[in-house]
């Protein structure tokens, strides 16, 4: 990564940061972000400025909402096996356009309102929730910063969220709006 010593001024201000507060973010002495703010010294080692640089993307990303932020937490989950024709009552009486399908407490795929639709022909009585599911959604620790997650909803219609590695939310484009 390319690092720009005049950013530094810059994007502390956008922060509404003092020199002696980003130093001590950085580890690094106020007078040093002193001598690079005014450009009098233009040789900064590069450890230094990666140091500078990481401090300022934390404090960055410090206010910005986590998934655990915004997700719903009561997330209903389908097993594998279950018949697809009572899922799908499931998803109509809930008002739900997809649930997370699980085999032993992983999540392997997800019926969706198009999954259904793309296989309204298959299902009969004994259809079962593998046979018609989509694939799994994406997947992010409870940490993950809303920029990512966004990134994320782009190209799918929910992010799971996990916590110790155990499902703890769920996450759709509509959460977004209510954020």
């Amino acid at each position: 990564m390319e690092y720009e010593l005049k950013q530094i001024q810059r994007r502390r201000k956008l922060l509404g940061l003092t020199q002696h507060q980003l130093a001590k973010a950085a580890q690094v002495s106020q007078s040093l972000i002193a001598k690079i703010e005014n450009s009098s010294l233009n040789d900064v080692a590069h450890h230094t400025a990666v140091k500078l640089f990481e401090a300022l993307e934390k404090l960055e990303h410090k206010e910005e909402k986590m998934a655990r932020d915004i997700m719903t937490k009561k997330i209903i989950t389908i097993n594998i096996n279950d018949l697809a024709t009572e899922r799908i009552k499931l998803m109509k009486e809930k008002s739900i356009s997809q649930i997370p399908v699980i085999d032993r407490d992983v999540v392997v795929g997800r019926l969706t309102e198009l999954s259904i639709i793309e296989n309204v022909g298959k299902l009969n009585r004994g259809t079962k929730v593998s046979e018609i599911m989509a694939e799994a959604p994406p997947q992010v620790p409870e940490d993950m910063p809303l920029s990512v997650i966004v990134k994320l909803l782009k190209s799918s219609d929910c992010v799971l969220v996990t916590k110790h590695g155990k499902l703890a939310g769920i996450i759709t484009k509509s959460d977004l709006l209510f954020s």
